[in-house]
């Protein structure tokens, strides 16, 4: 008995060391917009349901699959029109960070139950709730569903810079302003120095939702998105480094396809310069051997200039090269001095100007 005693002790023990308990508003008595209308969960169904939550599973984004369940339920309880429930999370798992260090302190239950029309509130009652799990989700349906505190005491942690708000002396003595009900001086959002605090912020918005102090929760809500996201988005890069790593390492590829792609860019322009240079020669040296063989006034001139197939035009300029050689080329019957055209050359032929060409031609007129 006395070994089973200090196994049952050693396992608690061990069990306890992997989790962390979390505070939690689930849900509470409130209008809930809908797509079919508008749902009213009236505080008696509440009350009526709570305990069917104790004991399920605490899921990330409603997703019920294994790899999501990162907890349990292991206390509810009804007080206030709301049902309130101590969480344990997983310290292992990556979110249980993000619930301690703030990022995530949303959560949103789901729950089967039967619909009644009520025609005086002109809304549907929500009747024989039974709650089926509890999530952590970014935007939840009801905005008083949120996280309370998350220590394993389960006393409220205040960090160093905030902790003023405990000091019954300091808060009398704090600037009006520090609070976002000054008459009262309550919802303190501000450090002790003046800076808006969005910790402070977030604990205002939770209870000004729980009490109904929709002045307060629109403002505190104004705050944090005026001064609170660039702080949410650095605590994120924060806890995502590999990810971050893995985009600048992405990132350095990327860059080193993108100048590889200029260096290639710079050399088809290169290439397509020197194409445009070729095709223009190769014209002009087409036009040259048509002239030659057909005359000034041949329509096949202004033909050439009107090709933009390089193959096409290859053919036809190497077709009239040949044929003006033919022309060009003196009888073996007729008793030419062989060194009146021996320096005449096909290189020669085709640097020479239109006008050589002409004093050629009628050279060879002389010798017919």
């Amino acid at each position: 008995m006395r070994v089973l005693e200090k196994l049952s002790c050693e396992l608690l023990q061990s069990q306890e060391e992997k989790f962390i308990r979390v505070k939690v508003r689930a849900i509470s008595s409130r209008k809930i917009p809908r797509f079919y209308g508008v749902l009213f969960i009236p505080p008696e169904e509440l009350q009526k349901s709570y305990k069917t939550l104790q004991g399920k599973p605490v899921l990330k984004d409603h997703n019920p699959s294994v790899d999501n369940v990162i907890g349990k339920v292991v206390e509810t309880e009804f007080k206030d029109n709301a049902i309130y429930a101590t969480l344990e999370i997983f310290k292992d798992d990556p979110i249980a960070q993000k619930i301690q260090n703030g990022l995530v302190n949303a959560v949103s239950v789901g729950f089967s139950r039967t619909l009644e029309w009520n025609e005086k509130e002109n809304c549907y009652l929500a009747k024989n709730i039974k709650f089926e799990e509890i999530s952590f989700v970014v935007y939840p349906a009801d905005p008083s569903a949120t996280v309370l505190s998350s220590d394993e005491t389960e006393e409220e942690f205040f960090s160093e810079d905030i902790a003023w708000v405990k000091d019954e002396e300091k808060r009398k003595k704090a600037p009006r302003d520090y609070f976002l009900d000054p008459d009262t001086r309550k919802y303190p959002y501000k450090t002790w120095d003046g800076k808006v605090s969005c910790e402070l912020l977030r604990r205002a918005k939770s209870l000004a939702a729980l009490h109904g102090h929709k002045q307060i929760y629109d403002r505190a809500k104004a705050l944090s998105e005026r001064f609170c996201k660039k702080e949410k988005f650095s605590k994120e890069v924060e806890d995502m480094p590999e990810e971050v790593e893995k985009l600048q390492e992405k990132l350095n590829e990327l860059e080193k396809q993108l100048e590889l792609l200029r260096k290639e860019n710079q050399e088809l322009k290169f290439y397509a310069e020197a194409g445009k240079v070729y095709v223009e020669e190769l014209k002009n040296s087409t036009k040259k051997y048509i002239k030659l063989v057909h005359g000034e006034n041949s329509p096949l001139i202004s033909m050439v200039d009107t090709l933009n197939d390089i193959n096409q035009l290859k053919s036809l300029h190497d077709e009239y090269q040949k044929l003006a050689k033919e022309k060009l080329k003196p009888s073996a019957k007729e008793n030419i001095p062989q060194d009146k055209f021996q320096e005449l050359t096909p290189e020669k032929l085709q640097k020479m100007s239109y006008e050589e060409i002409l004093k050629l031609k009628e050279k060879f007129s002389e010798v017919q």
